[in-house]
């Protein structure tokens, strides 16, 4: 029978285990990420059945965004619109409670707007701003 429980102290040698054995984000995770964090708070909880843990799952409070453009090859609107937007959503992203906004895009202009304009981090082909 499957339960899920709260993450304890106690799960940490495990989760560990299971962080150097992870073959879909190798070397992307660490033990500190299940963990509170200054103004990013995370819960964790473990997935498991009488054989012991099978998943060890991290919520945190993210808004992702999409959009979708008027006039895709307007550059210089949306380029400020991408900056004006940004900026407000991460001030209702806080004022909500969230901890990071995500967008999502294989654009290659849009993708590197975001990390070099904006100061998002790519991570797995989306783009990560703590707010």
């Amino acid at each position: 029978m499957l339960e899920i429980r709260d993450f304890t102290l106690e799960d940490i040698s495990s989760l560990e285990a299971a962080l150097a054995r992870d073959e879909f984000h190798p070397g992307e995770w660490r033990v500190h990420h299940f963990f509170n964090q200054p103004n990013r708070p995370v819960s964790s909880s473990v997935i498991e059945d009488d054989k012991g843990p099978i998943a060890f799952v991290r919520f945190t409070k993210t808004l992702r965004i999409s959009c979708v453009w008027n006039d895709g090859a307007d550059f210089s609107r949306n380029a400020r619109a991408i900056i004006f937007g940004i900026k407000k959503a991460v001030d209702r992203a806080r004022a909500s409670g969230f901890t990071e906004i995500v967008i999502q895009t294989s654009h290659p202009k849009l993708a590197e707007f975001l990390t070099r304009v904006i100061g998002m981090n790519k991570s797995d082909g989306e783009y990560v701003i703590a707010v």
